[in-house]
């Protein structure tokens, strides 16, 4: 069964208060996911399969919400914040019923693809263009 494969070193994510925001290192692209988004993103990384994904949401949610997940998980996708592995062996962390919240919320994901710009825009961030950031402050 293919499963969901993230790329650690350039996708680094930080679940905050319901959110999750991923930094791609590479493209210095920055996403948020809000709500049912980053439930699925938990999932994404704990290498589930989109069959099991997908069944999940559908003993639990309504139709609309499947076919919405669906189209996110393909989204994902072809932004490139993921892979389908079709050659991975061996268990994933499967879910608890119980571990799904009563109701999804909407699957909302922002793309700021200039991360410069908004740290830029953060007065607390020293950003010095010969070293780059974040830096100590130590020559």
């Amino acid at each position: 069964m293919a499963r969901f494969d993230v790329d650690g070193e350039r996708f680094l994510s930080d679940p905050l208060d319901g959110e999750t925001i991923v930094m791609d290192m590479l493209q210095g692209r920055l996403f948020l996911l809000e709500e049912g988004a980053a439930i699925l993103w938990e999932r994404v990384l704990r290498g589930q399969s989109r069959e099991s994904i997908l069944s999940a949401i559908r003993s639990h949610y309504v139709s609309a919400d499947h076919a919405a997940a669906e189209a996110f998980l393909n989204r994902l996708l072809a932004l490139g914040l993921m892979t389908e592995n079709l050659s991975a062996d061996g268990p994933s962390q499967e879910d608890a019923p119980s571990s799904w919240p009563p109701v999804l919320g909407e699957l909302r994901l922002t793309e700021y693809d200039d991360m410069t710009n908004i740290i830029t825009m953060d007065p607390i961030h020293d950003v010095d263009p010969k070293r780059g950031w974040p830096f100590d402050g130590r020559d």
